[in-house]
């Protein structure tokens, strides 16, 4: 899935998250963050949360970054 803006990287990880049945509590609870802060990050309400968050979040769920080169230079983010 093609990623452009941090929004759509939330709602992403807000679907996969629903969808594996894990809850906001439980997800909070394995990248050592508060429940607040994951339902901030989910409305898009937290602009920049780290590189090393962006990783745990995608371990946590089973996914992976795939980084590629783009034909023409944007700022999007594949994963």
């Amino acid at each position: 899935m093609l990623v452009m803006t941090s929004g759509e990287y939330a709602q992403l990880l807000k679907n996969e998250r629903q969808r594996q049945g894990i809850s906001q509590t439980e997800m909070a609870e394995k990248l050592g963050v508060s429940r607040r802060w994951l339902i901030e990050f989910e409305h898009g309400r937290v602009p920049n949360p780290g590189f090393a968050t962006i990783l745990n979040m995608l371990s946590a769920l089973g996914l992976s970054l795939d980084v590629r080169k783009t034909p023409h230079p944007t700022k999007s983010y594949e994963w």
